[in-house]
């Protein structure tokens, strides 16, 4: 009978719920045996989005790293007090330096640069942490799951089920009855996996992709009466770039949907709304339309950024990333002309209502 593998989960108040709740059922599952470490035993430990809420089994102190194989470092706002802790920090260097596995996602990889152990390494993790990471000595990788020796990182939520898939792999764990894909093929039905460790349901990424729906449809929209009212042929040239990219948005989303087999949401934006952006357009001049638009598009980049960091699934994430991209490099090419326009003397208009919002 193969030895039980045991793992070291770490836990902090504001710990991303989803980065702690899939490796961990993942685990489970797969029968592993998995000890919550925290830095006191007598406090129970709540998620940043309020759904988990557990009490450590041991701590970081009491605990040897030399009694596990594998220790797992959740991200959200957790690893910035875990750093703080030298006990958190010396069990975690214990481990790597004892060749055990370590697996950080997100902002875990906070834990490894306080620790230092990221000084020629190939790693990744959430981009807000990036460049922290490449200034502690890592040559940084987007990527969902990079491998380096004993160390397995990952970037986000969306990444859990390939990162969770690593880690039984790694730890030469599987489930009965069950086929988890090769982490490789970033075209599987991952949210399926993740559903079944804890993550979103179908229904619960349907409603999200509706909901960009929804607005990308209403940024079209909008975008198409810019057009039809710049007076300058450049910038009107550039609402219709916009118009294009935003008609490839809505393709990409109902296609994506119709891969998820749900149903498309037909709800339009409130008549109160497509009244107040009529009146306004009626005596708008290209620079209050450059004005708008920058506005509408700013809304669109962070209700991108904001439902990509929410989803469980890497294919619908990875349709928000190319949304979030796109509507960034509008943002600028409008803030270009706006500026020139500014810069030639026109008067700057009085700040203008966007359009409506992607997100939920």
């Amino acid at each position: 009978m193969a030895e039980t593998k045991k793992v070291a989960i770490l836990i902090e108040n504001h710990v991303e719920d989803s980065e702690f709740a899939i490796p961990r059922a993942a685990l489970e599952r797969a029968g592993a045996e998995v000890t919550v470490l925290g830095s006191r035993t007598n406090e129970k430990y709540t998620g940043k989005q309020m759904k988990v809420s557990v009490q450590a089994d041991a701590t970081t102190t009491d605990a040897r790293a030399a009694d596990f194989d594998a220790v797992v470092i959740p991200g959200g706002m957790a690893p910035d007090k875990m750093r703080t802790n030298m006990k958190t920090v010396r069990f975690v260097q214990d481990a790597f330096n004892q060749g055990k596995l370590v697996a950080a996602v997100c902002h875990g990889p906070q834990v490894l640069i306080e620790g230092d152990l990221l000084r020629g390494k190939r790693a990744t993790g959430f981009r807000a942490i990036r460049k922290d990471m490449q200034n502690a000595g890592a040559s940084y990788e987007n990527a969902p799951v990079v491998e380096d020796g004993n160390l397995l990182t990952s970037r986000r939520p969306a990444d859990l089920p390939l990162f969770a898939a690593a880690l039984l792999r790694r730890l030469g764990l599987s489930m009965k009855n069950t086929h988890i894909p090769d982490e490789k093929d970033l075209t599987a039905e991952w949210w399926e996996v993740a559903e079944s460790w804890g993550g979103q349901s179908r229904q619960e990424i349907v409603d999200g992709v509706n909901t960009a729906i929804r607005g990308e449809r209403y940024a079209l929209t909008a975008f198409e009466k810019y057009a039809e009212k710049a007076t300058d042929p450049a910038i009107k040239s550039l609402f219709e770039e916009i118009v294009a990219s935003k008609r490839r948005h809505v393709e990409m989303l109902e296609g994506r949907l119709r891969q998820l087999g749900g149903e498309l949401d037909m709800q339009a934006a409130g008549a109160g709304a497509w009244a107040t952006l009529k009146s306004w357009l009626q005596g708008s001049d290209d620079v209050a339309l450059l004005q708008r638009a920058m506005g509408d598009l700013q809304t669109g980049v962070v209700d991108a950024f904001n439902l990509t960091n929410q989803f469980t699934d890497p294919v619908t994430a990875a349709l928000f990333d190319q949304i979030e991209i796109d509507l960034a490099r509008h943002e600028q090419l409008v803030a270009d002309h706006f500026h020139a326009r500014l810069g030639a003397g026109e008067a700057k208009p009085a700040s203008p209502t966007t359009g409506a919002a992607v997100s939920a």
